[in-house]
C-alpha cells in the first residue's frame, strides 16, 4: 500500500495544472522542453557573400602594388600580398592564410570559418581573357563555410603584379 500511495499522488498531480515535479528538482514540463528542443533554420548565406574591399582594408599597401587580387564588376574582392590575404564578408574584414602558393595560376586562402579558392580558367575552356590583359586571367573563386557548410561560387578576373 505504502508503495501505491506516491504513485497515485504522482499521476493525480499530473492531472491538475501544475507541473510534476521528478525527483524533486526537475518538473516534467523542464525535460520535455530540454530533451525536444525545436530545429532552427539558420540562414548561412551571409556567411558566404564577398563584399568589396576598400583601400583602408588593404593596411596601406597599393592594390596595384606586388601580390593578386580577384575582382568583378570592377570591385576588388579578395587581395593577396606576401604571407596575408584580405576578404570582406559580411561586414568583417578577414585576414586569412596562404594554404598554398599564391601565383598567377590562383591561390587557396583560409581562416578556422571560411575558406577561398581562386582558380585561373583556360583559353583552352572556351574562356577569353579581357582585352589588354597583361597579368589579368578569367578566374573563378568558390567561398566555403566550413561550418555551415554553405558554398558560392563567383566568376571574375584574377590578376597579378609582375
Amino acid at each position: 500500500m505504502r508503495a501505491i500511495l506516491p504513485l497515485a499522488l504522482l499521476l493525480l498531480g499530473a492531472c491538475g495544472s501544475g507541473d510534476v515535479v521528478v525527483e524533486d528538482k526537475v518538473t516534467v514540463n523542464q525535460i520535455e522542453r530540454l530533451s525536444a528542443p525545436k530545429e532552427e533554420t539558420v540562414d548561412v548565406t551571409p556567411a558566404v557573400r564577398l563584399q568589396p574591399l576598400r583601400r583602408a582594408d588593404l593596411g596601406g599597401k597599393d592594390p596595384a602594388g606586388p601580390g593578386c587580387a580577384f575582382g568583378r564588376d570592377g570591385r576588388m574582392l579578395v587581395a593577396a600580398y606576401g604571407g596575408d590575404a584580405v576578404a570582406r564578408i559580411d561586414g568583417r574584414l578577414l585576414h586569412l592564410v596562404h594554404s598554398s602558393p599564391v601565383n598567377e595560376t590562383g591561390g587557396f586562402f583560409e581562416d578556422r570559418q571560411i575558406s577561398i579558392s581562386v582558380g585561373r580558367q583556360d583559353v583552352a575552356a572556351g574562356v577569353e581573357p579581357p582585352p589588354g590583359a597583361a597579368g589579368r586571367w578569367p578566374a573563378r573563386l568558390t567561398v566555403t563555410n566550413r561550418r555551415g557548410h554553405a558554398q558560392r561560387d563567383l566568376d571574375g578576373v584574377w590578376r597579378c603584379a609582375r
